[in-house]
């Protein structure tokens, strides 16, 4: 009983249970259905579908056929538009639901919403063949049409909102950025201001430091044994004197008269010609035959050149400081600190002075110690002895003439086996240790230069220690001073340099020193390999370095001229007309070199070397011009019976120009294509008459279609022709070229520019001031003659500075575009080269002297002289000129004041009458109405008062 009463108990709960479980899943089958039932839209109502529906039931009026298919349309892009966005989104959520951040309920809202879209595409896909059989084929193609354009739409305006957005934020940039560069510019003149203050305590101290040594210069300062031997002049009687030209032009310099003042003046040392002149005497008269070898181009460098002239800069604005305050000494000692003689700026004029005398020369492809190595070691006997530094024992030389005493007949000399002896070192060694001590090749080894207390033992000792140079600086390689320079890789590239560095061979080939050692890539210390002719080119003086240094580097530093080039007008000058001559220079230099060298050229400027920017050589802008001039062909009229026929011996600018007068003629030289070449060119006239012309047409002298004179040819020949005389010399010939370039560029006027420097005037007179100014400024592009005994000291004028250095880095510029000239017609085969005498050729080169302010500062001051005292008779005001100029420099003068005074002013009628024709000229070809009427008032006020 109690058995069958719990079994009947079991089964009573076994039902129960199952009746319970079943009404839990019932009730949670029945949420769930209620949820699904319940589940939100994945997306809004459909409002084109309801506009459709309400259209399609509108009974009042009837919805035509055309409403709704459009209606039905805009229906479908809805649900093209919600089929794209479901394929979005599902990607996402199906991810999301496996992480489990979402959970089952999102997924089934999304699975309904998806099925519910399909069911519509299919209604609408039915509705659309109601309308048209086929429709529903296309209706959805046509839908995701208008939903990409849409899309397309949004987009644009989303990105024109953007462009606006960054075009404000770019204003507010530039705004910002104004604002730091007003800031900085205005903390940078603090700082300058506070340099030029320091930088005149530290040369008030340094002069006084140098005025203790001079007067303790008498007693025995070193112990040192000197290795140096000195010998009889008599010893080198008839020898071939081999001379570094660049060691021997700083030696004759500096021993000439002191040229303290030049930094105040600009143009060449005006003593350098005599003292120059004095040395060749002194070799003719022992019967030495020298032959000068010059440095010809730089070796290459990895990092682009630094512009850093603040130190110059601000020792040349101490100096006209000091001069203002009547600190003459403090002036001088500033000014001669500040580098003011950039040597090679002077070979041309050199290299004219040793043709004059029949004196040979040759500037070498790179250095000129390694030449002279090869002229002495070749066994033709080229030289027998090499004149140069002490830095030539760098090379593989015995001796090495240091000093020549023409005065005490004696010359010393100093032998490198001596060197090695006293040092215990090899050959090896000793060139390690001079390329550690520094030169211009290689800094001095970085954890040694900053040692105060360095000396050359510093060197020695390292040297002993490590044995080689190399392992010197191995030993040092991860010094942080090491590694910030690259010095390793310096000492390497310089090391390779000294000793494969190329010569030029007497067979004319460019080779590299120890030939048979040297490595494959020469070019990575050296630089890339122009063709042989162009080396010997430049070894006969016809091209400078510039230009190939430029070609060479890919990149060219323009320096702060003497005046510190502040004002706006002088680097507004350099990014327009002069960057206009230097890509003429660079497309004429590259017309036929290898395409390789067809390449990016860029300037760094001193006034922005911090910021960098990159203001590239367009060359491409100038082709025309290049193409231009290869129309030229011999015309009728023979060049050396015109010379003959005009009495004079060279082609001069206006010679050419008369040749082009007559247009019959000038269209006898322009060929109908740059391909149709006549025979190369012969004899050196002929070729002249061809270059100078060429230079013409380039600078817009001479018209490019016709050959004819343009505005500014006519108004340079006709005044050439109103004075017949003056136009016999070269330097007024390149005097009024330049005159007429900076006319052009709208710098040579009345007009003051943006800085001036003279805080007041001598003269009230405004329209005295004026003409003064102009006139002062003409007359300064010719140069005043010196006997080259004294320096000048006298007066001096920044304001005048300032417009000869404009003067001045125009003349570089024609000089270099006349030479690239030259080369691209020699390269062309347009010259016949065989008996060519190129150093005739360089000799007459133009624009090959650079001319100080002297001249303009006699004017100056004669007509200052009048304007003050009206009374005063002209011979009056020429004595007031010599009282202010003094003993030293009215000695200075080869000619009296007087006839330097009336060479001044023929030179200013010579330009004011090219102006007046430029002024009658028509059309635009000539000048402005106000420039013609500076020039016409300042004549007619000096018209009474030149002597």
């Amino acid at each position: 009983m109690g058995s069958g009463q719990g079994s009947v108990w079991l089964a009573i709960g076994y039902i129960g249970g199952w009746i319970l479980a079943m009404r839990i899943f019932g009730y949670f089958w029945k949420n769930r259905k209620l949820a699904i039932n319940d589940a939100e839209p994945w997306f809004p109502e459909n409002l084109a579908k309801k506009d459709y529906i309400t259209l399609l039931q509108q009974t009042e009026p009837e919805a035509t056929d055309e409403q709704l298919m459009k209606a039905l349309l805009l229906r479908a892009k809805e649900d093209v538009f919600r089929v794209l966005s479901m394929r979005e989104d599902k990607q996402v959520l199906s991810r999301l639901v496996k992480q489990g951040t979402v959970g089952d309920d999102i997924w089934t809202e999304f699975t309904l919403s998806e099925k519910e879209l399909e069911r519509e595409i299919m209604a609408v896909i039915e509705e659309a063949n109601t309308f048209k059989d086929g429709w529903g084929q296309t209706i959805l193609q046509s839908a995701s049409e208008m939903v990409m354009l849409e899309k397309n739409q949004q987009m644009e305006k989303e990105m024109q909102a953007k462009k606006e957005a960054n075009a404000r934020e770019k204003v507010l940039k530039d705004q910002r950025k104004e604002q730091t560069k007003a800031q900085n510019e205005k903390n940078r003149e603090a700082r300058k201001e506070r340099e030029r203050a320091k930088a005149l305590e530290d040369l008030l101290k340094e002069h006084e430091a140098e005025k203790k040594k001079k007067s303790a210069s008498s007693s025995p300062t070193s112990s040192k044994k000197n290795l140096i031997t000195h010998q009889p002049l008599a010893t080198l009687k008839d020898f071939r004197l081999g001379i570094d030209a660049n060691v021997w032009l700083k030696r004759v310099i500096s021993s000439a008269a002191s040229e303290q003042y030049i930094a105040g003046i600009g143009g060449a040392p005006s003593c350098m010609r005599k003292a120059i002149e004095k040395e060749l005497e002194g070799f003719k008269a022992n019967s030495i035959h020298p032959l000068f070898v010059f440095s010809g181009l730089s070796l290459i460098r990895k990092d682009k050149p630094h512009v850093n002239d603040d130190n110059k800069m601000a020792k040349r604005t101490a100096a006209w400081e000091a001069m203002n305050s009547s600190k003459i000494e403090l002036a001088l000692s500033c000014w001669t600190s500040s580098f003011p003689v950039h040597q090679p700026d002077l070979i041309h004029l050199v290299i004219r002075i040793l043709k004059e005398h029949g004196i040979d020369y040759l500037r070498a492809p790179y250095g000129a110690g390694p030449q002279l190595v090869y002229l002495e070691r070749n066994p033709k006997q080229i030289i027998h002895t090499i004149y140069g530094g002490s830095e030539l024992l760098m090379f593989d030389v015995d001796r090495v003439v240091t000093s020549i005493d023409f005065v005490k007949q004696t010359f010393g000399s100093i032998s490198k086996k001596a060197v090695l002896q006293d040092l215990h070192m090899t050959d090896d060694q000793f060139l390690d240790m001079c390329i550690l001590s520094g030169f211009d090749l290689c800094p001095t080894f970085p954890p040694l230069a900053e040692d105060v207390n360095f000396t050359f033992k510093n060197i020695h000792d390292l040297l002993r220690q490590h044995r080689t140079g190399f392992n010197a600086v191995k030993a040092h390689a991860d010094s942080p001073l090491v590694v910030k320079s690259s010095y390793v890789d310096i000492f390497c590239r310089t090391r390779c340099a000294m000793k494969y560095q190329p010569v030029l061979t007497d067979e004319g080939h460019i080779e590299p020193m120890n030939k048979e050692n040297a490595p494959s890539d020469i070019h990575e210390f050296i630089g890339y390999r122009l063709p042989d002719e162009v080396y010997y080119f430049l070894s006969r003086g016809v091209l400078g370095e510039a230009t190939l240094n430029t070609l060479l580097w890919g990149h060219v530093a323009e320096y702060s001229p003497l005046c510190n080039g502040e004002t706006e007008e002088y680097r507004k000058f350099l990014t327009t007309e002069l960057l206009k001559i230097k890509s003429q220079t660079m497309a004429l230099a590259t017309a036929q070199l290898h395409p390789f060298y067809h390449r990016k050229v860029a300037i760094t400027y001193w006034y922005d070397s911090n910021s960098n920017p990159e203001h590239v050589i367009k060359v491409d802008t100038v082709q025309s011009d290049i193409d231009a001039i290869g129309r030229w062909k011999t015309g009728k009229l023979l060049v050396e019976k015109e010379l003959k026929k005009q009495g004079i011996t060279s082609p001069s600018y206006s010679f050419c120009l008369s040749l082009l007068s007559n247009a019959g003629e000038a269209s006898s030289t322009l060929s109908a294509q740059r391909q149709e070449k006549g025979a190369p060119l012969a004899g050196l006239t002929n070729i002249q008459s061809r270059h100078l012309s060429k230079l013409l047409q380039l600078r817009s002298f001479i018209e490019a279609s016709t050959h004819v004179p343009s505005a500014f040819g006519k108004a340079m020949l006709g005044a050439f022709k109103m004075h017949p005389t003056a136009a016999l010399s070269s330097e007024i010939q390149d005097g009024l070229f330049i005159a007429l370039e900076l006319i052009r560029a709208k710098l040579l006027t009345a007009r003051p520019y943006s800085i001036t420097f003279t805080k007041k005037q001598v003269v009230e007179d405004e329209a005295a001031i004026k003409a003064i100014r102009l006139i002062t400024r003409t007359t300064s592009l010719i140069g005043a003659r010196f006997k080259g005994v004294k320096a000048w000291a006298g007066p001096v004028n920044r304001d005048l500075l300032a417009f000869n250095s404009m003067g001045k880095v125009l003349t570089r510029h024609l000089r270099q575009l006349s030479e690239s000239l030259l080369l691209e017609m020699l390269l062309s085969n347009e010259i016949q080269k065989e008996d060519l005498d190129f150093t005739e050729l360089a000799a007459h080169m133009p624009f090959a002297s650079e001319h100080s302010t002297v001249m303009g500062m006699l004017v100056k001051e004669y007509l200052e002289a009048h304007a003050v005292d009206p009374k005063l008779s002209k011979e009056q005001a020429v004595q007031v000129v010599e009282e202010k100029l003094g003993a030293t420099s009215l000695s200075s003068l080869a000619e009296p004041v007087k006839e330097e005074l009336q060479r001044g002013f023929t030179f200013w009628e010579v330009v004011v009458d090219a102006v007046k024709a430029l002024g009658a000229a028509p059309g635009s070809g000539g000048v402005s109405k106000e420039l013609l009427q500076e020039f016409t008032d300042a004549n007619n006020w000096v018209k009474s008062r030149k002597v």
